[in-house]
């Protein structure tokens, strides 16, 4: 609800009949307090140096 998206787009996203939308992932990472990489990858990125 927080995020203003369906439970239909949400279970889409779940089981990758759908990407979100660059927008989508900008709130989603604000709510969750993470980056978009690591929504997208299960991780976060590290710089090497």
């Amino acid at each position: 609800m927080d995020l203003n998206i369906s439970r239909e787009a949400l279970s889409h996203y779940e089981n990758g009949k759908r990407e979100p939308s660059l927008s989508l992932l900008l709130k989603m990472s604000d709510y969750f307090n993470v980056s978009i990489n690591y929504l997208i990858t299960g991780k976060e990125f590290v710089k090497n140096i």
